[in-house]
Formats: C-alpha cells, sequence, structure tokens
C-alpha cells in the first residue's frame, strides 16, 4: 500500500471504497481518464483493477493509481503512472469537480509522484496532452515539464552531481 502526504493532499493506493467513485470518473463523457472508451467500465471491471493494484507491484502491472485526497479524507481526484518499465512512465492526473481545480492540489500531487518516481529509479516522465488542455500543459511546464511537441511533454529525473577533485 503507498500512502504519500504533501502539505494539502494525501496520496493513497486506491482500494474497494473507491470503485463507485472511480466507475463515476472512468465513464464520465465530461471527464474521461483516458480520452474517450465506446464502452463503459463495469463495477466488476472497477473491481478488478483495485484487485491488481491492490495485489501487484507497479512492476507487475506496470501501472499506479493513486487518490488524490483532502487530509479529512475527501477524495479529490487520481494520478496515474502508466506504460511503466523501470526506467520511465507517463503521468496523467484527473482532479473531477471543477471546484477543486486551480486550487494547487494537481501541482501537489505531481511534485509528490515526481519524488516517488525519483524513488522507484524512474530516469524520466511523460505526459501525454492534448493541446486544447490549456491547464494541464501550465501545471506540467510549473513542474518543470518540457514541451517534446505533438503533445508530449518531458521531464528528466536523473541526478547529476558534479565530480569534485580534492
Amino acid at each position: 500500500m503507498v500512502l504519500l502526504k504533501g502539505k494539502n493532499i494525501i496520496l493513497r493506493s486506491v482500494d474497494f471504497s473507491d470503485i463507485d467513485t472511480l466507475l463515476l470518473w472512468e465513464n464520465s463523457k465530461r471527464e474521461p481518464m483516458y480520452g474517450v472508451f465506446e464502452e463503459e467500465y463495469t463495477r466488476d471491471d472497477i473491481a478488478k483493477f483495485v484487485l491488481l493494484q491492490q495485489h501487484y507491484s507497479i512492476a507487475e502491472t506496470e501501472q499506479l493509481r493513486l487518490m488524490i485526497c483532502s487530509p479529512n479524507g475527501e477524495r479529490l481526484g487520481a494520478i496515474d503512472l502508466t506504460e511503466y518499465d523501470g526506467r520511465k512512465a507517463f503521468v496523467s492526473i484527473l482532479i473531477f469537480d471543477v471546484h477543486n481545480r486551480r486550487k494547487g492540489f494537481g501541482y501537489s500531487a505531481l511534485q509528490i509522484v515526481v519524488d516517488y518516481a525519483k524513488s522507484l529509479g524512474l530516469r524520466s516522465l511523460y505526459a501525454s496532452i492534448l493541446p486544447n488542455n490549456t491547464a494541464s500543459i501550465r501545471l506540467f511546464e510549473k513542474a518543470g515539464f518540457e514541451d517534446k511537441g505533438a503533445g508530449l511533454y518531458y521531464k528528466n529525473l536523473k541526478s547529476y552531481f558534479p565530480l569534485s577533485y580534492n
């Protein structure tokens, strides 16, 4: 189980109490997590996803979803690492309720996940952002991601330490 804390949010692993919320978010035509899909997810689909997330590591599933919660436990959104291969991963963020956007929750979540990705030994993170999603573009650029064109944003996580000659 993953539990990461920031100053105004908590990131935690998904659990079975999240099924109805995830079902709503995944099937929302207004805010699809990963684009528009023809078929809607079922409760059983989401339950299987949660089960996999609880019992297998990111290395085994190649993905990790963390719930973005307020300190009192309110579910604000989710942040995902996908296409994980031990060297790189894609990151995506959803703050579902428009009233919770532009309050720093997404930025805090992204900062925490960048640090977490470094602790996993990842060398880089990527984000795929539609050109009309200017709020996300600003968010990722503020967090140090570089525009690589065609909606792809990149952040180098490698640390370089200067050599010291004594």
